[in-house]
């Protein structure tokens, strides 16, 4: 839960003083929001956080389309959020 300290824009979800939920992305404000990291603790998934952060997104850079690779099992939330599959993603990582 700390890549979030590191990235703009980031929201942060808190219960108290801890972090519950983030999303960190990158835009250019013009034309694309890209959404680098979407997370939720296990324990407040379901509440709706990832939801809000997502629409949160969009409504800090409305007329940017919003981006995004996500993990099999993860798209789901993200279709009924209205998102659509485009094309085939690469990854390399280096270790």
């Amino acid at each position: 839960m700390v890549a979030w300290r590191n990235s703009w824009p980031a929201l942060v979800v808190t219960q108290g003083k801890d972090v519950i939920g983030f999303v960190r992305g990158m835009t250019d404000g013009e034309v694309t929001t890209y959404i680098a990291d979407l997370l939720v603790e296990r324990e407040h998934r379901g509440k709706g956080l990832g939801h809000l952060m997502v629409d949160a997104c969009h409504k800090l850079y409305p007329h940017t389309r919003l981006d995004l690779i996500s993990t099999e099992g993860a798209n789901a939330f993200y279709k009924a959020h209205g998102f659509h599959p485009v094309g085939e993603g690469l990854r390399k990582s280096y270790r």
